[in-house]
């Protein structure tokens, strides 16, 4: 009898930790929309003291609550919710937050998990390296760039989750890959040459050359394979909330915003 009882509570808690989903309705009923981000990916998501959250994607979360809080007729307060790489999936899937905003690329198996919203930004992978290593790879293409890096000389640093890492694990097994608790701090190795190079976005790339003289961008152009762009991102029942979105999107001056940032 026991047994029978242990399994029913634990299926209750797999139906409860799964089954809730704010869906449009419920989030304007409550007044707030939160915002799942990692707050360490600049210029799109960065978390700074006493969780002030700046960058592109905080700029449209809240243009995003002006737009809910239009369609609603009543004010919906955006509350941002801090997340990881490792585990952003999960936390959505958990509904710890309504949407999930800030460096996420639109994949293959992103889009079969959980719903994405229409493309808010093109993006693509490049190699971010010191400059010291730049005239051994300059001018080189994609698979003559991969050949080069793929060296045990080199030190390869990456952050845990998101397509960074799958990128580097595919391509360049032959590095010495280090893999770092957050986003950050991959930039701070590479600064203090506790590394040689990152894959990165190259939004994200050229954000950081701008205030790092150590560091320069191998490739002329992203790697081919991984131009895609960047989008939001939603469980897979909440509909409402992804047409919502995706109304947004189409009437936001999103030009406008990103020429603030990048």
């Amino acid at each position: 009898m026991w047994k029978k009882m242990l399994l029913i509570t634990l299926l209750n808690s797999l139906f409860i930790e799964s089954a809730f989903t704010r869906e449009l309705l419920t989030i304007q009923d409550s007044g707030y929309i939160r915002i799942g981000t990692t707050g360490d990916y600049p210029p799109l998501t960065d978390r700074g003291r006493n969780d002030n959250y700046k960058g592109f994607a905080i700029d449209m979360a809240h243009s995003l609550g002006r737009y809910l809080s239009q369609k609603s007729s009543r004010k919906i307060e955006v509350q941002f919710v801090q997340t990881y790489w490792s585990g952003l999936h999960k936390e959505l899937e958990k509904d710890h937050f309504d949407i999930a905003m800030g460096g996420i690329t639109r994949t293959p198996a992103r889009a079969e998990q959980f719903l994405l919203s229409s493309n808010v930004t093109a993006s693509g992978k490049v190699a971010l390296i010191r400059k010291e290593h730049y005239l051994k790879v300059k001018g080189l293409n994609d698979q003559e760039l991969i050949t080069t890096l793929n060296n045990p000389g080199f030190r390869l640093v990456e952050n845990p989750g998101g397509t960074n890492i799958l990128f580097a694990r595919k391509h360049l097994p032959n590095t010495q890959l280090m893999v770092t608790a957050d986003n950050k701090e991959p930039f701070l190795m590479l600064r203090e040459n506790k590394a040689d190079l990152m894959i990165t976005d190259l939004i994200e790339a050229r954000y950081t050359i701008q205030n790092e003289s150590e560091l320069t961008i191998a490739n002329e152009a992203t790697f081919t394979e991984t131009r895609s762009h960047k989008v939001y991102m939603m469980q897979k029942s909440n509909q409402s909330l992804l047409k919502a979105v995706n109304e947004w999107l189409s009437k936001e001056d999103i030009r406008s915003i990103q020429n603030r940032w990048f």
